[in-house]
């Protein structure tokens, strides 16, 4: 009988382990859940300012800024490259 005891007091243990690991489980995820929108607003942020940066970079090439202007032609002579390689696919 007192194996029998043992036995449904660890059982009830368990249980009470798995009860507690479900709620942690849960706290966890919706904290996962929080962190991937936080991320997601973060990246949304970083192409937001790329993007002014770049368009700080065109500004500035335009008012004679030799790296900048540098930056800017160099730019420009890739998407050309890139119109003149679909261009060419193109025409395949």
């Amino acid at each position: 009988m007192d194996y029998l005891k043992i036995l449904q007091e660890k059982i009830s243990l368990l249980l009470n382990k798995l009860d507690e690991t479900k709620v942690l489980n849960k706290s966890l995820e919706s904290k996962n859940e929080n962190l991937i929108k936080i991320n997601k607003d973060l990246e949304t942020k970083i192409k937001i300012i790329q993007a002014k940066e770049k368009q700080l970079k065109i500004s500035s090439a335009v008012n004679d800024d030799d790296s900048d202007k540098q930056y800017f032609k160099n730019k420009i002579d890739y998407l050309i490259k890139e119109i003149d390689y679909c261009i060419e696919r193109i025409s395949i």
